[in-house]
């Protein structure tokens, strides 16, 4: 799912609607796939950005709001 974060201006690829208001929430531009002993390769021309933490870790069990995002 993709929502708008009001606090960097950019669309971000996330699990559910709420995650820009939990402390997992990490958006960052989507790096591409990393080739090992090669670097990272957009997957497009076009960079989204997404969760850094969801794409790292996986999306926590225990997703926590926090109410100081401010969102």
């Amino acid at each position: 799912m993709i929502v708008k974060d009001k606090q960097i201006n950019r669309k971000v690829n996330v699990s559910d609607s709420d995650c820009p208001k939990r402390s997992c929430y990490w958006p960052r531009p989507d790096p591409g796939v990393f080739v090992q002993g090669k670097d990272y390769y957009e997957h497009s021309t076009k960079q989204g950005w997404l969760c850094g933490t969801r794409e790292i870790k996986g999306c926590p069990i225990n997703k926590e709001f926090i109410s100081e995002r401010g969102v």
